[in-house]
């Protein structure tokens, strides 16, 4: 249904509106009488809502405006008489001065006549094509349209990762939320200069969260809709979350509260068996509990920290860990500085850092290994610690990175990389 149109009521003009964050409107425009209903669920197969009546007639009896905001059953007949009898006795009039049952049951039937019509269905052909909806931030592919995650240990960087991810949009001018439930305005605004410097980052929003997602939606939802906020950021999953994390319907209720805000960029936590040295470096990773948390995000990336030989400095790869769409990603390597007032951010080739270079595909390291030059297979299998087999079917898979000489004076073959430009 339209956004908003025209009701035919004897002796009234009116507008029934969907409002930003959720919910509708109800106004008659002639008697300055406004219902706004918000919160809109099911339970037990009737619809309910947060009902605020307001009217600011001179004389009446209300609270800014507001003759009553209650939670109401739209459904029952009896719930709206009697809301209208409260509206009536606060307004100090009769059925003779303004009907306020019309009005409550005009309110509640296209409420409940909107959910029911809910969203048109479109010939799949005729929906709008594919543009390119990924975000691109330092090499980190971020899905536009959707949810994804950083997945991590703790103290591995991943909030000062979520900081660079927003601050870099909120800097290309678009409009983004950081959503906190571990640490304070204060601190992150520290971590904002350091990242960005001291100018206003206008379009860089923050909210210190402290009930679940589940609860803090509608308001959050409200104010992306009516601030034009992109894109948002989750800091963290396990705090945001309303239940047990190794419960599927916690993670299907926090996914179906993220679904109804922007595209995001959520921070979760690793079982700590995942990380331990033992693990298996091939082994898929996902966030601590419940498998939907993964399975219901378009895309995660594994975030691991390596420390530099200085205090002050660490490298953190990014590895792809789940992916719905597009070409595929490739793992990203940033180095944070600490050293001084600013944090310097750079990009690093991850074969080049110890502790992450074992954890790329074998053709990335093999393609690393060989900017020092030719190698034989076994060579390359010698420096990977890999089998020679599994290193010729690598380079045989990826002709555009490797090329295989031959007719080298000691009739061994050698493997090189590919000259870019060459004829």
């Amino acid at each position: 249904m339209s956004a908003a149109h025209s009701l035919e009521i004897p002796g009234s003009r009116t507008s029934f509106e969907a409002l930003p964050g959720g919910g509708y409107a109800y106004v008659l425009l002639d008697e300055n009488v406004r219902v706004e209903l918000r919160y809109l669920r099911r339970e037990h197969g009737h619809l309910h809502a947060e009902v605020d009546v307001r009217c600011t007639w001179s004389g009446v009896t209300h609270h800014r405006g507001s003759l009553s905001c209650a939670d109401q059953n739209l459904s029952s007949l009896t719930a709206r008489k009697t809301l209208a009898k409260h509206c009536a006795d606060r307004a100090k009039t009769k059925p003779a001065d303004f009907d306020w049952q019309a009005a409550i049951d005009a309110a509640c039937l296209e409420t409940i006549a909107a959910e029911r019509a809910g969203a048109d269905v479109v010939v799949l052909d005729d929906a709008p094509d594919v543009t390119e909806y990924d975000i691109d931030v330092g090499g980190l592919r971020i899905p536009g349209d959707a949810a994804s995650m950083l997945i991590a240990h703790g103290d591995s960087l991943k909030s000062m990762l979520l900081m660079y991810v927003l601050g870099s949009l909120a800097s290309s001018g678009r409009r983004v939320l950081y959503l906190d439930w571990e640490w304070t305005a204060e601190r992150h605004k520290g971590r904002k200069r350091r990242l960005f410097g001291e100018d206003r980052l206008e379009g860089l929003r923050y909210l210190r969260c402290r009930a679940p997602l589940v609860i803090e939606v509608d308001r959050i939802r409200r104010y992306c809709d009516e601030h034009r906020i992109e894109f948002i950021g989750v800091d963290s999953v396990g705090l945001a979350c309303d239940g047990k994390l190794a419960d599927d319907d916690t993670a299907i209720r926090f996914h179906r509260a993220l679904g109804s805000l922007p595209p995001a960029l959520c921070a979760a936590h690793v079982p700590e068996s995942s990380l331990a040295p033992e693990a298996s470096k091939s082994d898929p990773i996902g966030p601590f509990g419940s498998v939907f948390f993964s399975n219901l995000c378009r895309m995660s990336w594994v975030v691991r920290k390596q420390p530099g030989a200085n205090a002050d400095i660490a490298t953190i790869g990014c590895f792809p860990q789940k992916q719905n769409d597009g070409a595929r990603c490739k793992p990203v390597g940033l180095e944070f500085d600490f050293r001084g007032q600013s944090i310097a951010v750079r990009h690093v080739d991850l074969a080049t850092v110890e502790g992450l270079a074992e954890r790329l595909p074998l053709a990335a390291r093999v393609a690393g290994l060989l900017k020092g030059g030719a190698l034989t297979y076994a060579q390359i299998a010698e420096e990977l610690g890999a089998k020679p087999d599994t290193v010729v079917k690598a380079t045989k898979r990826r002709p555009d990175l490797f090329t295989v000489m031959t007719g080298t004076p000691d009739g061994i073959h050698r493997v090189g990389l590919v000259v870019r430009g060459a004829a």
